[in-house]
């Protein structure tokens, strides 16, 4: 059975140390940060067994949002191996949510939430990724609040399914 939540067994210098900090168990993670975050060293959680080292740092080349808040782990977009094990899943919260289904969104977005993203929405569809960077909160967060927006029928997303991550306030 594939793990559903991650362990931050804690924070190293080097890629080296994390490896080996999370050699335990799937799901059980060690940041690398000299300076800045650089990585996050991940043992596997579909139990694989392989170490998964995930880029933090820009400079270094493509890399993942990290948000790290009230010691949840939080990544951005989500991780698809194309090798291996080919798993995919997203890291919010410190739950692994998997990829080859939807349970992971929430019922449960605040109400604060969601109005800030409303106030935010305008009469042109919007990506929720900016839309989140814009309003300074995690993007899987504000997706979130964006669907829920279209349930109530105060937003609507885009008709395109290439473009299905974009949305906009409804009655424009």
């Amino acid at each position: 059975m594939r793990t559903k939540q991650i362990r931050l067994v804690g924070t190293v210098t080097s890629h080296d140390e994390a490896v080996i900090a999370v050699q335990q168990q799937p799901g059980d993670a060690a940041l690398v940060v000299r300076g800045a975050a650089r990585a996050l060293v991940l043992n596997c959680p579909c139990r694989c067994g392989d170490s998964l080292t995930i880029n933090l740092d820009g400079r270094a080349g493509p890399a993942w949002r990290f948000y790290l808040r009230k010691n949840a782990l939080t990544l951005f977009p989500s991780y698809w191996r194309d090798s291996r094990c080919q798993s995919h899943f997203i890291l919010w919260g410190n739950h692994i949510y998997w990829c080859d289904h939807e349970e992971w969104w929430s019922s449960e977005v605040s109400v604060a939430l969601r109005q800030t993203v409303w106030e935010h929405l305008t009469a042109e569809f919007s990506r929720y990724d900016i839309l989140a960077e814009k309003i300074g909160d995690i993007p899987w967060e504000v997706l979130d609040a964006c669907r829920a927006l279209v349930r109530e029928g105060r937003a609507e997303r885009h008709p395109d399914k290439r473009r299905g991550d974009e949305f906009r306030r409804k009655g424009f």
